[in-house]
């Protein structure tokens, strides 16, 4: 897949599968810390997005591989599938880091966009508290109100409460299903914080960790469940 960068230094961060952890603070190292990254290293720009997106396409390698970006506009994006919200082996391990995260830095949240069609997936958590957590795949697992973007989004549809209280067999939750919504996690996050699809990154250079190991990760299945 070609990326397109904004510079030679600092292209745009592009996977077909892409999940990043993103916390409100400039302190990459305090970041670092409090996720437990091992073998940190540094890399470029160019090899770090690179490997964004290899990683993603690997399903033979535990989703450990993460990428730390410098600070950009004051929030610090960790990027790799070990956050991938959808990945059900995965989603009570990294909602909890999340609110962990939250409750250290104010805040933090959690995005996966699928460039496949796979399904979006966003949490947003606030001083130990989960506001939101919504996974298209997967509406029975949503937490908290829709607010922002998604509740406008929802309001335009005529769906005045919330997308996981829907029938799922009626004509609403099929509209909103269909391309949820034009929901997506990019859009979620521009209002939030950082879309790194089209965020211009800092400069500074990026770095290579591998966070701490658990159950195995599992794609879902394209279009979901059902």
């Amino acid at each position: 897949m070609q990326v397109m960068g904004t510079t030679d230094s600092a292209p745009l961060i592009r996977a077909c599968w892409l999940s990043w952890l993103v916390v409100e603070t400039v302190d990459q190292t305090e970041v670092v810390k409090a996720l437990g990254l091992m073998d940190v290293r540094d890399t470029t720009w160019a090899d770090g997005v690179e490997l964004i997106d290899e990683v993603a396409h690997n399903e033979k390698k535990p989703f450990s591989t993460v990428v730390i970006t410098p600070p950009v506009q004051g929030w610090t994006l960790v990027v790799g599938p070990y956050f991938g919200l959808p990945y059900l082996s995965q989603t009570t391990h990294v909602t909890d880091l999340c609110r962990k995260l939250s409750a250290l830095f104010g805040k933090a949240q959690l995005f996966f966009h699928s460039e496949q069609n796979d399904g979006e997936a966003w949490l947003i958590a606030e001083r130990g508290r989960i506001l939101r957590r919504w996974i298209s795949e997967y509406p029975e697992l949503a937490l908290g109100e829709p607010s922002g973007v998604e509740r406008r989004l929802l309001d335009a549809y005529g769906i005045t409460g919330k997308p996981e209280d829907l029938d799922p067999d009626g004509d609403l939750a099929g509209e909103w299903a269909a391309t949820w919504g034009d929901c997506w996690a990019t859009t979620v996050a521009e209002e939030c914080s950082i879309n790194p699809t089209t965020a211009v990154m800092s400069e500074g250079r990026p770095l290579i960790a591998d966070a701490p190991p658990f159950e195995q990760s599992h794609r879902p299945s394209r279009r979901g469940r059902r």
